[in-house]
């Protein structure tokens, strides 16, 4: 497990369950433009590795995934309620966000915990709608031991010589073992 495995399952866990829907992007430019809203940006940016002791490489790591989740809503014609509409829509990005990642089986069985979730909501109105940006900020912790530093280089196994040793004055055996390949 790393940061770019822990990205790509929080992305897959995004996919088709917020009102983004496929409209899940990662690695991607902060800028985004209104035909592409809903839209979800999922970063990692920060890490932070906790020693298991001096023996073998091994940590409690912390990744921060940075979720961002951006729309845009119009006043309607009767009211000046796009504000009210972008912060409901928000909400409701972020619960389905929450709901997603934690209950999406091939995240939570890599990872130790969710070890804290912070979000923020912002509305801007400078543009001709309420634009409205969801901040989220969830701290997963995971292990990596001595397998995610060190790749297993082997020698692919040819053959198996064996040697049995006979007391004096007896036929040495032979024996040859064939290895599929």
């Amino acid at each position: 497990m790393n940061a770019a495995i822990l990205r790509g399952l929080v992305v897959m866990a995004l996919q088709g369950k917020t009102a983004a829907g496929a409209n899940v992007f990662s690695p991607q430019d902060w800028s985004t433009s209104e035909d592409m809203y809903p839209a979800i940006l999922v970063q990692t940016g920060f890490e932070e590795k906790q020693s298991l002791g001096r023996s073998a490489p091994q940590f409690n790591t912390v990744t921060t995934v940075s979720i961002s989740g951006r729309l845009q809503k119009q006043d309607s014609a009767e009211a000046n309620d796009g504000a009210m509409k972008a912060q409901l829509a928000l909400e409701s990005l972020r619960l389905e966000i929450e709901r997603a990642t934690i209950n999406s089986y091939d995240l939570t069985r890599q990872i130790q915990q969710f070890k804290s979730i912070r979000s923020r909501i912002d509305l801007n109105t400078t543009g001709e709608g309420h634009m409205a940006q969801l901040s989220m900020e969830m701290d997963i912790e995971y292990y990596q031991g001595p397998e995610d530093f060190y790749p297993v280089e082997s020698v692919p196994l040819e053959g198996v010589d064996t040697t049995i040793k006979m007391p004096d004055g007896t036929t040495e055996p032979m024996v040859t073992v064939d290895l599929p390949q």
